[in-house]
């Protein structure tokens, strides 16, 4: 039996066709990450785990599609450096760099915060440096400390989607 995508992305995350998997904030840390941390089921099967961090072929352009303008969706690991708190953020020939963070609240009370990451390839100056941005969401508790030590991430090719708006401006 052959499925067309439709069916097949409805099949894979029960989603049906036509809906739009746009979560806030809240949600993302309320119904996905803080379930997969505990390990209870997740609503949809729309967030995968993969692994984003590492040396060996974890470009965002090897690890998602290229071409495409969706937002992709992820759960990781972060990968602590040696013994210290410093997170690990190398991907293949660049790095994920850090540019802010903003804390997430619910009913008057931080519930985790959104990091914005731009990647960056190592002694590039022109090129793919700063067209993927990337949304890492963590839960946090009371003292303000990560729990468990999965993140959700929200990762896409910003130059891409502003090539395409121009081109329909025309």
């Amino acid at each position: 039996m052959e499925f067309d995508s439709y069916e097949y992305q409805f099949l894979m995350t029960g989603i049906p066709p036509g809906y739009r998997f746009e979560p806030t904030d809240v949600e993302l840390l309320q119904d996905y990450l803080w379930k997969k941390v505990n390990g209870e089921p997740l609503p949809y099967n729309i967030i995968s785990e993969c692994e984003i961090y590492g040396n060996q072929d974890k470009e965002p352009w090897n690890v998602f599609i290229e071409t495409s303008t969706e937002t992709f969706y992820v759960f990781t690991k972060l990968k602590k450096k040696g013994k210290g708190k410093n997170i690990d953020r190398v991907a293949g020939c660049g790095t994920w760099k850090g540019q802010k963070t903003d804390p997430i609240m619910y009913e008057k009370m931080k519930i985790g915060n959104r990091k914005l990451f731009v990647y960056e390839v190592k002694g590039s100056n022109e090129g793919v440096k700063g067209h993927w941005i990337m949304h890492e969401f963590s839960l946090v508790d009371e003292e303000d400390k990560q729990i468990g030590d999965y993140v959700v991430c929200s990762i896409r090719n910003k130059m891409l989607k502003m090539t395409l708006t121009k081109r329909s401006l025309r």
